[in-house]
């Protein structure tokens, strides 16, 4: 009977806290599509391909970002599982003040390099880059904080801190672009944003700081989870990201700009239910460190997933010319054939990301040097196929099923073992 009142004490919790993050992340969703559909308004194809591509760059930068969230929600899981929470508050130190000298490196670093990247995206501004990598040092010490809240799991306050993020990003970002910045004030309201989140992430952690940071916690095993975790989310995330940079490399500055409209489109499949990922990792590694059954947390967070993504694609499939000329016009109505294969590939990635997230939360880092020969074969695969924008399409939907395919058989193995 006790066995059954906490099953159901699970299953409802986990609903509710993904019911919070899934509130959250729409309104992120929603603030980030926002900017982006604005952005296509406000600037022109070439502005907007522009724009689109070093967001992109960005967010390849940004797994270091994902890796630092991973890495310390893991950790914090474990001490809070225990009530160490001094040492959840040794982790927040020696994660801000590490991170924070990190971030300041790798921006000079960036700095550095901008001309070559500039070239390689045929960008004419270096301050365009020089502006958007400044997020950097936030951008490290930002994910610090919401580490730590998803760890504790309070889900309420990270929700307002991932929403918050992308609110600043659209009221900066637009009202600087309105003022007449353009590409620039959109990425300077990036810059903007991370410090406003991060200030307000802070506040919801008042309470550990409290606690005497005492204890030793286990770097070596936090750099050796980190390093294989960074290798994982690399690999994944560069893989729906790196088919606009190529883009933009090999068509056209108006093809790239119409591709990257049904990007903005498509990735609303793979962002939709990117709240679930973010409640089954704590869940299933404070299960795991216990010792309990927890692949039922892996199967519904699948069946969420397609349920929200298969969704979306089924109007892609149905609506697609209303769709695009709804949002952008009829100016990027030529590639309404493409949105719902686009769709369909983003479906696939966001099913990969509920798997990767469920490995890494119980320690299944093998899964990265899985994900590392499929980035090579995909990028492989764009650069030597036709260049152009069906063929890339094509080619992301079959990466993505590939992926998808491989980790379940991954995870499937492991389970049996």
């Amino acid at each position: 009977m006790r066995n059954i009142k906490s099953l159901n004490i699970l299953t409802h919790k986990f609903y509710r806290d993904a019911f919070i993050m899934m509130v959250a992340m729409t309104l992120s969703n929603f603030f980030n599509y926002l900017y982006q559909l604005l952005m296509g308004r406000l600037l022109s194809p070439q502005e907007y391909g522009e724009l689109f591509s070093l967001l992109s760059l960005f967010y390849i930068f940004s797994v270091f970002f994902t890796t630092v969230n991973t890495s310390i929600t893991k950790f914090v899981t474990l001490y809070s599982s225990k009530k160490e929470y001094g040492k959840v508050k040794l982790i927040l130190a020696k994660g801000t003040k590490t991170l924070g000298i990190l971030g300041i490196i790798i921006y000079i670093f960036t700095v550095l390099l901008s001309p070559f990247i500039s070239s390689f995206l045929q960008i004419d501004r270096d301050i365009l880059l020089i502006v958007l990598f400044a997020s950097i040092p936030f951008g490290f010490l930002l994910p610090v904080y919401q580490g730590a809240l998803r760890g504790l799991q309070r889900f309420g306050a990270l929700g307002i801190s991932v929403s918050s993020w992308a609110f600043f990003k659209l009221i900066f970002g637009v009202g600087l672009v309105v003022f007449g910045y353009g590409v620039l004030g959109g990425l300077l309201g990036i810059f903007l944003a991370h410090i406003a989140a991060f200030l307000l992430t802070a506040m919801f952690l008042k309470d550990i700081l409290h606690y005497d940071a005492k204890g030793d916690i286990e770097l070596r095993n936090i750099l050796t989870y980190g390093s294989l975790a960074f290798l994982a989310i690399f690999a994944y995330t560069t893989m729906w990201n790196v088919d606009v940079i190529l883009v933009k490399h090999y068509l056209s500055p108006l093809e790239a700009g119409q591709y990257s409209a049904i990007s903005v489109l498509g990735k609303i499949v793979l962002f939709a239910p990117g709240a679930v990922g973010m409640v089954i990792f704590p869940k299933a590694a404070e299960m795991h460190e216990k010792g309990e059954k927890h692949f039922h947390v892996l199967t519904r967070g699948l069946a969420m997933t397609l349920l929200i993504s298969g969704g979306i694609v089924l109007a892609y499939a149905l609506f697609p010319e209303f769709i695009i000329t709804f949002i952008y016009g009829e100016k990027y109505l030529s590639v309404a054939p493409y949105l719902w294969r686009y769709g369909l590939a983003m479906m696939f990635f966001s099913l990969a990301s509920v798997v990767v997230n469920y490995s890494l939360s119980i320690n299944k880092t093998g899964i990265s040097f899985y994900l590392l020969g499929l980035l090579a074969a995909e990028i492989l695969s764009l650069s030597l196929s036709n260049k152009n924008i069906s063929t890339m399409v094509n080619t992301l939907v079959g990466v993505s099923i590939l992926m998808t395919s491989g980790l379940l058989i991954y995870i499937g193995r492991q389970r049996n073992a």
